[in-house]
């Protein structure tokens, strides 16, 4: 039984394979590249393209669809990067060319994804995620606690009543078991 359950194993993974590797080589050799239309694009950095001085001068952006899409940076390109360590920089391309690179280069390698905003074929702003509104986050976060805390301190006046209103009934009972003498020994 056990010789069986190993052939079918092999047999299944072995029939799988070619399933597998054709529908990955064709996603890949069908991506085709394009320029960029105006927008927002989002995507991983696969390509970075430097000239002879080793000056950026565009980059190819995979997008999630398996679409390269081949964009070029001007000195007015804006950068807002994050390094790994979270440390954040923003600059135009023409403030800091070396820089730039560097920070492309560092987003491919940890394949980080980023936000570029296009406009004629040009990156007018690559970003590495979007900013949220971080005031209106916290707002949020000060609703929940204060719903936890209030539902907290409603649950806890229930609680309070019905324990309230528990001890006043075994108190009763016992008056009526015990008779009022009970009670004026209790109460001396």
């Amino acid at each position: 039984m056990h010789k069986i359950i190993v052939a079918l194993l092999v047999v299944l993974t072995i029939s799988s394979i070619p399933l597998a590797i054709p529908g990955t080589v064709k996603a890949q050799s069908t991506a085709s590249s394009s320029t960029a239309a105006d927008g927002n694009t989002n995507g991983v950095i696969t390509i970075i393209k430097v000239d002879q001085g080793t000056k950026l001068v565009g980059f190819v952006l995979s997008t999630k669809d398996g679409e390269l899409v081949e964009m070029s940076v001007d000195d007015s390109t804006i950068f807002g990067l994050e390094n790994a360590s979270g440390d954040r920089w923003m600059s135009e391309f023409g403030a800091d060319p070396a820089e730039s690179l560097l920070r492309m280069t560092d987003q491919r390698e940890r394949f980080a994804p980023v936000t570029v905003t296009v406009k004629d074929g040009i990156a007018t702003a690559v970003v590495d995620r979007e900013q949220g509104n971080l005031e209106l986050n916290l707002g949020f976060l000060f609703a929940i606690y204060l719903v936890t805390w209030s539902g907290f301190f409603a649950y806890i006046f229930i609680v309070s009543r019905k324990q309230n209103d528990l001890s006043r009934e075994i108190n009763a009972l016992k008056n009526q078991i015990l008779g009022p003498e009970h009670e004026a020994r209790l109460s001396d």
